[in-house]
Order: C-alpha cells, then structure tokens, then sequence
C-alpha cells in the first residue's frame, strides 16, 4: 500500500520538483559555492513541512527533517556544478554562459529527486499515522569529494539509522557497493627565476620539482591497492618557457 502511495503521490506532485531541477540547472554553481541551490532547496523544504536546520562552518550544507521516532532515515542530495560545463537544455553543445559551470554530472536532478523521495515518505507516513522521521540532506563540494566527510565532522548524520542516494545515469539498479573515498592535497614549490637561455646555472626551476614528484608518484602506482587512485593536476606551471 505504501509503494502505491508514494508512486501516486509522485506522479501527481512532480511538477513542481521538475520546475525546481531546470532552475537549478539554470544557475550552476561550483562546489561549496552553491548558496542559490542550498536557498532554493531549503525553502522548498519547508513549504513541504520538513523543520530546515544548519551548522556553522559549512555554509551551504543543511538537513531538513519531519517526524518522530524512528527509525530516522536519511536521503542524501547534491547540487554542485562542474567547471567549463555550461549548457541549455539542448542535444546540441550550447554553452549558457562560455567557459562556465554546469550540471555535467546531473546534480540538478540528483539533489531535487531526493527531496521528491523525502516528501513522497513523508506524506505515506503522515497518511498511515506511523512514526518515523524522514531527512532529506543537503549535500555541498560532491565534485571534491569532500562535502561529506565535512558534514560528518560537524556531526550532521548523528542519529541516522540509514542514508540512501542515487545518481542519475542511463539505467537502472541498486546497489551497496563502497566507494572511494579522497585525500587531498596541495604543494606548493619555490624557485629562483633566471633566464633559461643565457643564464640557466643562475636558477632554480619549480617546475622541474613538480615533475620529479610526478615521476616518484607514477612509479607508486605499482605498490598502491587495486581500487586505490592517484591524480594530479598542475596549476601554474610558469607564464614563459625561456623562464626558469
């Protein structure tokens, strides 16, 4: 009975979730910047009837929840954008804004189809008279991989006895798989500039640094586990060439 709620109620309440996903998909924001998204939802929410709540340090981050009792179940929502990703809503490559952020990754929808899951539970328990309470989390900085793991440290999941997500994609399962989780860093190198055709002895290059590190990286790839990963990127590399 419940399944058959939720489903009817979906179907006739999901326009207003569609209108909320396109204009989140209109205003992309870069992760831990999403203060329109986080606005947008959280006002949602409580329209909805759900109690919005935040912590201090983490801007952009919230929980809403309704109920009582338990269990207290949480669903997990994100909304960051991805870098140089600006879209209509088109088949064809039309940049809203070039060189601009976008929903590359479906965090429109993955965000505002989990506050459609929440409020569908929400209206099955009120209807039966059961307990339980329903959280629907604000999930900021996916793109880094770091949103949630700030949020635990803040203790926003203290008192969830189960998180759901989803992503969007192009099929449909389930699954309980454990993902990967991200340790970052950043370095920073110091040289002394010279000129790289007349006096190179003079200097001492950055650069070359950053690529040594590069190399010793790469060759511990053989001796890292199989589902582990290393990336990196170069962020300024020098503005010349004949610059050491």
């Amino acid at each position: 009975m419940a399944k058959n709620f939720i489903l009817d109620w979906i179907n006739k309440n999901h326009k207003a979730f569609d209108d909320l996903a396109l204009e989140i998909w209109k205003n992309p924001e870069l992760p831990f910047e999403e203060h329109e998204a986080a606005r947008l939802q959280m006002d949602f929410m409580k329209r909805q009837g759900f109690t919005v709540s935040q912590k201090e340090g983490l801007p952009t981050a919230f929980v809403a929840e309704w109920g009582k009792g338990g269990p207290a179940i949480g669903i997990l929502g994100e909304f960051d954008a991805l870098v140089g990703l600006s879209q209509a809503v088109s088949t064809r490559i039309e940049p809203l804004k070039e060189g601009g952020p976008g929903h590359g990754c479906g965090h429109n929808l993955l965000g505002v189809a989990g506050m459609l899951a929440a409020c569908a539970v929400k209206e099955a328990l009120a209807s039966e008279g059961r307990e339980g309470r329903v959280r629907y989390f604000g999930c900021p900085g996916e793109e880094q991989l770091t949103g949630k793991s700030k949020m635990a440290k803040l203790n926003y999941f203290d008192g969830t006895d189960l998180s759901l997500a989803w992503h969007p994609g192009d099929y449909s399962s389930v699954t309980d798989a454990t993902m990967t989780a991200l340790f970052s860093v950043k370095f920073k190198f110091k040289g002394r500039a010279s000129h790289a055709g007349a006096s190179p002895e003079a200097g001492r290059s950055a650069l070359d640094a950053v690529e040594l590190m590069n190399v010793g990286a790469n060759y511990l790839r053989e001796h890292m586990l199989d589902q582990d990963r290393l990336h990196y990127v170069i962020t300024d590399g020098g503005p010349s060439p004949n610059i050491v």
